[in-house]
């Protein structure tokens, strides 16, 4: 039986992805080869993301005389695929890339922002979570000093105060709410709001609240789901296509325990919640197997 060779091609990786451990681990992906080196006239910056929790993503924008530090990595055309539909919202231009070795590759795909950055416009800023896998990325390839300097010295978001404020009255005004405040929902309950029948409007739950969507932008997988798992999984850099788990799947329960989670993992906990409350989501009930699995 002959065997169907299989085509590779060239990604370059400059934010998330410059690191072959979360390439393997977090992106499933199996490098056939991996280079950290450079593109030139290219430059990094920060695109605006997700208000209150990831408000900045790894982006990059031509500059003339600019380098841009990163790792370039050989996958099969599958993986390269649905790292593409992952990376919906950059275009693929083939550059030259010429790794710290001196080895040069023509036709190396760098991911460039599909909207094209025009002076004048808001960049973002990344989260804790988000530029600590540049710095590990950036340290596990042994990139330029100069270049993890760069990246130490970046700022990150953190919650404004008058955020913050507003966030924990919605909460308190729901703990004070006699109704609201004593109404539990199962997560089999929440799995069936999902969205997909208008019997059952798209909720998600977050840290012990059940949360009603309404008119909230959030990703399709949060719907009739308990995230707190997913998020602590994104904060450690885990893969969630393999490490998620919905109710029915085996290894559902028991929920993630807080007092088992670092200070910076509860505040990025919290950043999820308030990015769903402050873009119109409305905390109707409490999750019962989330406060069951917390004793």
């Amino acid at each position: 039986m002959a065997i169907q060779a299989v085509d590779y091609v060239w990604r370059f990786g400059y934010g998330s992805n410059i690191g072959l451990e979360v390439l393997k681990q977090k992106k499933n992906l199996n490098p056939k080869e991996y280079y950290t080196g450079t593109i030139t006239n290219y430059e990094l910056y920060f695109t605006p993301g997700i208000p209150f929790v990831e408000p900045g993503w790894g982006a990059t924008r031509y500059h003339e005389g600019s380098m841009l530090h990163g790792s370039a990595f050989y996958i099969s055309q599958e993986e390269a695929q649905k790292l593409d539909a992952q990376e919906a919202g950059y275009n693929v231009l083939p550059c030259q890339f010429t790794s710290y070795c001196g080895k040069v590759i023509n036709n190396v795909g760098l991911y460039v922002p599909k909207k094209e950055f025009k002076i004048g416009d808001k960049e973002g800023i990344p989260s804790l979570r988000y530029l600590r896998l540049l710095r590990k990325g950036a340290r596990q390839g042994n990139l330029e000093a100069h270049w993890i300097e760069k990246l130490d010295k970046q700022p990150y978001y953190k919650t404004p105060p008058e955020v913050r404020a507003q966030t924990l009255k919605w909460i308190q005004e729901f703990e004070s709410d006699p109704v609201r405040s004593g109404v539990y929902w199962t997560a089999e309950e929440l799995a069936r709001h999902d969205g997909k029948d208008e019997k059952y409007p798209a909720h998600t739950s977050a840290l012990e609240y059940v949360i009603k969507i309404n008119d909230a932008r959030v990703f399709p997988s949060w719907k009739g789901h308990t995230i707190t798992r997913r998020n602590l999984l994104q904060f450690r850099g885990q893969s969630l296509d393999t490490n998620d788990i919905r109710y029915g799947q085996e290894g559902f329960r028991p929920l993630p325990k807080l007092n088992e989670c670092t200070e910076e993992e509860r505040e990025f906990l919290l950043q999820n919640l308030e990015s769903v409350l402050h873009r119109g989501g409305e905390i109707v009930a409490r999750l019962k197997d989330f406060l069951e699995d917390q004793n």
